[in-house]
């Protein structure tokens, strides 16, 4: 049977749609997934902040970092004799961040059994350009907190604030942190302002009889 002239059009052009539907829905999922792994490397790789000013390399290592999106690389640290260390830095990332010692372990990092030998001793002062103290901490390595992950040979060396607790209505309690000085100045945390410049300086007050490798970092971000 003969089809009139105008339904022979309709079905022509209803051809001509699906076909360019089809072939549209196949490349946007070629490039879909050509471009998704893109996409994810991108905003999940290491970048250097450009607006960073100061000594050393701050990285961001993207939204997806869990914790310490934000390292900021202040270089090596000799241990091994006494002396003092000074940095600036502005244009700081507005985020919580905490400074301390990354110093490499003789052995492996394990949950079980004693804590490496932190001998010696280091102030740390971190003060604005307007000589207002943000963090004043000193005292020996081996009362400084560790952080560090199982397997690994890097152990990382801070201090927190002094604290206490408070019992709240539905019977739990809080932490209240203590001293907190300017920028929130707490043990070596601090939240710094991004118009502001800060000057860090290290001091070893008591070199190391062992000394391990060691560099000073910045840390802080991350979604947990």
């Amino acid at each position: 049977m003969t089809l009139p002239m105008n339904l022979l059009y309709l079905r022509q052009r209803t051809r001509r749609f699906f076909w360019w539907l089809d072939h549209f829905l196949v490349d946007g999922i070629r490039a879909i997934r050509i471009l998704a792994p893109v996409a994810v490397a991108t905003l999940t790789s290491a970048c250097v902040v450009s607006d960073f000013r100061g000594d050393g390399k701050l990285v961001d290592h993207g939204p997806f970092a869990a914790k310490d999106r934000y390292v900021l690389d202040l270089g090596p640290v000799d241990l091994s004799r006494t002396g003092k260390y000074t940095y600036t830095m502005s244009n700081l990332p507005a985020v919580d961040f905490v400074i301390g010692l990354e110093i490499v372990e003789a052995e492996a990092n394990q949950f079980t059994g004693n804590r490496p030998a932190h001998s010696g001793s280091i102030r740390l002062l971190l003060e604005t350009s307007n000589h207002e103290i943000v963090i004043s901490e000193d005292g020996p390595l081996k009362s400084w907190k560790r952080s560090f992950v199982k397997g690994n040979f890097e152990s990382f060396l801070y201090r927190a604030g002094e604290e206490h607790w408070i019992s709240n209505n539905d019977g739990t309690t809080s932490p209240v942190p203590d001293g907190v000085r300017k920028d929130g100045g707490w043990g070596t945390y601090f939240s710094p302002r991004p118009d502001t410049t800060y000057r860090l300086t290290l001091e070893v007050l008591e070199a190391q009889a062992q000394p391990r490798p060691a560099r000073l970092l910045v840390t802080g971000g991350g979604w947990k």
